[in-house]
C-alpha cells in the first residue's frame, strides 16, 4: 500500500509540475465581450510569454453546434507550441456564453436564426476587445480560423466583413447552410483565402458540401479525408493524427 500511495503521490506531484510550468509558459486571459443585442460572449486568448515578441499570429477556434472551446483536444496546445496565439470563443448559446442582456440563460437549443445571423459579428466583436485590452501587441495583422461544421461557417462569414482577412481557413465537416448561414457567396468573395475543409471517412453530407464550396473558391479549396468514421470536432478525438495536419497546414501560411 504504501508503494502505490507513493506512486500516486509521484505522479500527482508531476502533474502539478507539468501545470506550473505550462502556466509560466503562456499567458492566459478571460475575454468577455458583448454583442450588438447585449449578449454576452466569453472566450479565452492564450499566448506565448516572449517579452520581445508585440505580434502574435493568431488561430481563432470556432467550435461544433452543441459543443464549446473546451472540445478542441491537443489542437490548442500543438498550436501555443509553434509559439502562436490561440483564441478559443464560445458561441452564443454553448459553454460560458448563455447569457442574454437581461442575464436569462439562453442555450442554442431555443435560438431562432435570428440569433445565429449574429454569430460572425459576435466573433468580429470578440476579436475587436482582444484588440482593445492589449494595445501593446498585435493580434490580427496575421491569423487564420479553425471553425467545425457552424463554426465554420461563422468563419468565412466573419472572414468576409473582416477588413483585414485571414491567411487561411480550415473547416471541419462543412456545410453550405446551418441554421440559416448561408456562406457560399462568402467563399466567392474571399479571393486570396486558401481553404482546407476536411471530412470523415463516412461523412456523405460534409463530401457532398465540400464538393458545392469549392466551386465558389477563388483560391485554393483542399478537401481533406479524416481516416475518423465520426464528423465535426469528433474527428480530432478519433483521429489523432488531425490536430498536426491542421497544425502544419497553418503554420504554411504563417511561415
Amino acid at each position: 500500500m504504501k508503494r502505490v500511495a507513493l506512486i500516486i503521490l509521484t505522479l500527482f506531484l508531476l502533474f502539478i509540475n507539468i501545470s506550473a510550468d505550462a502556466a509560466q509558459k503562456y499567458t492566459k486571459k478571460t475575454i468577455k465581450a458583448v454583442s450588438s443585442d447585449g449578449f454576452n460572449i466569453n472566450a479565452t486568448l492564450t499566448y506565448p510569454k516572449i517579452k520581445t515578441q508585440k505580434e502574435f499570429k493568431t488561430v481563432v477556434l470556432l467550435h461544433s453546434l452543441g459543443y464549446n472551446s473546451q472540445w478542441w483536444g491537443n489542437l490548442p496546445q500543438l498550436l501555443l507550441d509553434k509559439n502562436f496565439a490561440v483564441l478559443t470563443i464560445d458561441l452564443r448559446g454553448h459553454g460560458k456564453s448563455v447569457y442574454d442582456s437581461t442575464l436569462e440563460r439562453v442555450s442554442w437549443k431555443s435560438l431562432k436564426n435570428s440569433g445565429y445571423a449574429k454569430y460572425p459579428e459576435d466573433v468580429l466583436i470578440v476579436m475587436n476587445k482582444v484588440k482593445e485590452e492589449n494595445s501593446k501587441r498585435i493580434f490580427f495583422n496575421n491569423w487564420a480560423i479553425v471553425g467545425s461544421d457552424i463554426g465554420g461557417s461563422t468563419g468565412i462569414l466573419a472572414s468576409d466583413k473582416s477588413k483585414i482577412r485571414p491567411k487561411t481557413i480550415v473547416i471541419l465537416s462543412p456545410v453550405t447552410e446551418t441554421k440559416g448561414l448561408y456562406i457560399p457567396v462568402s467563399i466567392a468573395h474571399l479571393d486570396n483565402v486558401d481553404i482546407l475543409a476536411i471530412s470523415g471517412t463516412d461523412d456523405i453530407i460534409a463530401k457532398e458540401a465540400s464538393d458545392y464550396l469549392s466551386k465558389f473558391a477563388q483560391a485554393h479549396f483542399v478537401e481533406y479525408t479524416s481516416d475518423s468514421k465520426t464528423s465535426g470536432m469528433l474527428m480530432l478525438k478519433n483521429d489523432e493524427s488531425l490536430s498536426r495536419v491542421i497544425t502544419e497546414w497553418i503554420s504554411g501560411y504563417f511561415n
